[in-house]
Protein backbone atom coordinates (compact mmCIF):
# COMPACT_ATOMS: atom_id res chain seq x y z
CA UNK A 1 0.00 0.00 0.00
CA UNK A 2 1.37 3.21 -1.26
CA UNK A 3 1.39 6.23 1.63
CA UNK A 4 0.09 9.16 0.38
CA UNK A 5 1.69 13.01 1.61
CA UNK A 6 0.10 16.05 1.50
CA UNK A 7 3.07 19.34 2.39
CA UNK A 8 2.21 22.67 2.26
CA UNK A 9 5.11 24.24 -0.66
CA UNK A 10 6.80 27.40 -0.17
CA UNK A 11 9.17 29.84 -2.81
CA UNK A 12 11.84 27.61 -2.16
CA UNK A 13 9.43 24.82 -3.69
CA UNK A 14 8.59 26.50 -6.88
CA UNK A 15 11.16 24.71 -9.27
CA UNK A 16 10.40 21.41 -7.75
CA UNK A 17 6.24 21.69 -8.30
CA UNK A 18 7.75 23.82 -11.81
CA UNK A 19 8.70 20.56 -12.83
CA UNK A 20 6.49 17.85 -11.92
CA UNK A 21 4.06 19.87 -13.30
CA UNK A 22 5.55 20.73 -16.51
CA UNK A 23 6.19 16.48 -16.97
CA UNK A 24 2.49 15.68 -15.58
CA UNK A 25 0.75 18.05 -17.84
CA UNK A 26 3.37 17.58 -21.05
CA UNK A 27 0.82 14.34 -22.42
CA UNK A 28 -1.78 16.64 -22.53
CA UNK A 29 0.03 19.80 -23.89
CA UNK A 30 1.47 17.39 -26.73
CA UNK A 31 -2.28 16.45 -27.26
CA UNK A 32 -4.26 19.38 -27.22
CA UNK A 33 -1.79 22.01 -28.08
CA UNK A 34 -3.54 24.54 -25.88
CA UNK A 35 -0.28 26.97 -26.04
CA UNK A 36 -2.29 29.41 -23.89
CA UNK A 37 -3.64 27.53 -21.06
CA UNK A 38 -1.12 24.27 -20.59
CA UNK A 39 0.45 24.28 -17.09
CA UNK A 40 3.17 22.18 -18.99
CA UNK A 41 4.52 25.61 -20.00
CA UNK A 42 4.19 28.23 -17.01
CA UNK A 43 7.49 29.07 -15.81
CA UNK A 44 8.88 28.81 -12.42
CA UNK A 45 8.05 32.65 -11.54
CA UNK A 46 4.10 31.78 -12.32
CA UNK A 47 4.90 28.29 -10.25
CA UNK A 48 5.86 30.71 -7.18
CA UNK A 49 3.25 33.18 -7.39
CA UNK A 50 0.29 30.58 -7.31
CA UNK A 51 2.28 29.32 -4.09
CA UNK A 52 2.61 32.67 -2.37
CA UNK A 53 -1.11 33.33 -3.42
CA UNK A 54 -2.55 30.21 -2.53
CA UNK A 55 -2.85 26.54 -1.04
CA UNK A 56 -0.31 24.70 -3.10
CA UNK A 57 0.55 20.96 -1.52
CA UNK A 58 3.36 19.01 -2.91
CA UNK A 59 2.07 15.27 -3.37
CA UNK A 60 4.45 12.74 -2.13
CA UNK A 61 4.20 9.01 -2.86
CA UNK A 62 6.49 7.19 -0.61
CA UNK A 63 8.10 9.88 0.17
CA UNK A 64 9.13 10.46 -3.27
CA UNK A 65 7.43 13.92 -4.86
CA UNK A 66 4.68 12.97 -7.15
CA UNK A 67 2.59 15.94 -8.28
CA UNK A 68 1.10 18.79 -7.23
CA UNK A 69 -2.72 20.38 -5.91
CA UNK A 70 -3.20 23.67 -5.71
CA UNK A 71 -6.36 25.26 -3.14
CA UNK A 72 -7.35 28.61 -3.37
CA UNK A 73 -10.45 29.68 -0.60
CA UNK A 74 -12.68 32.20 -1.19
CA UNK A 75 -16.13 33.14 0.35
CA UNK A 76 -19.01 33.77 -2.28
CA UNK A 77 -22.59 34.62 -0.83
CA UNK A 78 -21.91 33.40 2.38
CA UNK A 79 -20.37 30.01 1.17
CA UNK A 80 -16.74 28.98 1.82
CA UNK A 81 -16.05 27.83 -1.61
CA UNK A 82 -12.64 25.62 -2.19
CA UNK A 83 -11.25 25.75 -5.85
CA UNK A 84 -8.51 23.33 -7.02
CA UNK A 85 -6.52 24.75 -9.69
CA UNK A 86 -4.53 22.76 -10.42
CA UNK A 87 -4.07 18.77 -9.18
CA UNK A 88 -1.67 16.47 -10.94
CA UNK A 89 0.07 13.51 -10.96
CA UNK A 90 3.31 11.85 -12.95
CA UNK A 91 1.94 9.75 -15.55
CA UNK A 92 3.70 6.86 -13.49
CA UNK A 93 1.38 7.46 -10.45
CA UNK A 94 -1.61 7.71 -12.15
CA UNK A 95 -4.49 4.36 -11.96
CA UNK A 96 -3.28 3.68 -8.48
CA UNK A 97 -6.23 5.13 -6.63
CA UNK A 98 -3.41 8.32 -5.38
CA UNK A 99 -5.74 10.90 -7.08
CA UNK A 100 -8.72 9.65 -4.98
CA UNK A 101 -6.35 9.52 -1.65
CA UNK A 102 -5.80 13.30 -2.11
CA UNK A 103 -9.13 14.33 -3.32
CA UNK A 104 -10.07 12.81 -0.19
CA UNK A 105 -7.41 14.24 2.02
CA UNK A 106 -8.35 17.63 0.87
CA UNK A 107 -11.82 17.53 2.00
CA UNK A 108 -10.88 16.35 5.47
CA UNK A 109 -8.05 19.33 5.68
CA UNK A 110 -10.61 21.38 4.22
CA UNK A 111 -13.97 20.42 6.00
CA UNK A 112 -15.79 23.85 6.09
CA UNK A 113 -16.33 24.44 2.23
CA UNK A 114 -19.56 24.35 1.13
CA UNK A 115 -18.63 24.01 -2.47
CA UNK A 116 -15.68 22.53 -4.43
CA UNK A 117 -15.06 23.74 -7.87
CA UNK A 118 -12.66 22.79 -10.81
CA UNK A 119 -12.25 22.59 -14.23
CA UNK A 120 -11.08 19.89 -17.00
CA UNK A 121 -11.19 19.27 -20.15
CA UNK A 122 -14.11 18.12 -21.77
CA UNK A 123 -12.36 15.66 -23.97
CA UNK A 124 -10.81 14.22 -21.55
CA UNK A 125 -13.25 11.56 -20.72
CA UNK A 126 -11.13 9.81 -17.94
CA UNK A 127 -10.66 12.98 -15.80
CA UNK A 128 -14.45 13.63 -16.10
CA UNK A 129 -15.38 9.92 -15.00
CA UNK A 130 -12.49 10.67 -11.69
CA UNK A 131 -14.07 14.19 -10.55
CA UNK A 132 -17.97 12.69 -11.40
CA UNK A 133 -16.78 9.94 -9.26
CA UNK A 134 -15.62 12.12 -6.32
CA UNK A 135 -19.21 13.91 -6.52
CA UNK A 136 -18.54 16.87 -8.80
CA UNK A 137 -21.30 17.56 -10.90
CA UNK A 138 -20.71 19.59 -14.51
CA UNK A 139 -22.29 23.31 -14.18
CA UNK A 140 -22.71 23.77 -17.98
CA UNK A 141 -20.00 25.81 -17.78
CA UNK A 142 -17.68 25.42 -20.82
CA UNK A 143 -15.12 27.50 -22.95
CA UNK A 144 -13.42 26.31 -26.50
CA UNK A 145 -9.85 26.44 -26.09
CA UNK A 146 -8.92 25.38 -29.28
CA UNK A 147 -10.46 23.47 -32.02
CA UNK A 148 -9.14 20.06 -30.30
CA UNK A 149 -9.95 21.31 -26.43
CA UNK A 150 -12.93 22.76 -24.29
CA UNK A 151 -12.47 23.38 -20.57
CA UNK A 152 -15.89 21.98 -18.23
CA UNK A 153 -16.91 23.24 -15.12
CA UNK A 154 -17.22 20.94 -12.20
CA UNK A 155 -18.41 21.39 -8.62
CA UNK A 156 -19.25 19.51 -5.33
CA UNK A 157 -21.92 20.66 -2.76
CA UNK A 158 -21.21 19.60 0.37
CA UNK A 159 -23.82 18.80 3.06
CA UNK A 160 -23.82 20.60 6.51
CA UNK A 161 -25.25 19.50 9.52
CA UNK A 162 -26.87 21.93 11.54
CA UNK A 163 -25.35 20.84 15.68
Amino acid sequence: MNSVRLVKAFREDAELLHGLQRDAFMPLYERYRDDDTSPALESTEIVARKIADSDFFIIYIDDVPSGGVRVRRSRNDGENVCRISPIFLLPACCDMGMGTTVMEMLFDMYADADKWSLATIAQDKRNCHFYEKMGFVYTGESTVINERMTIIGYEKRCRRWNT
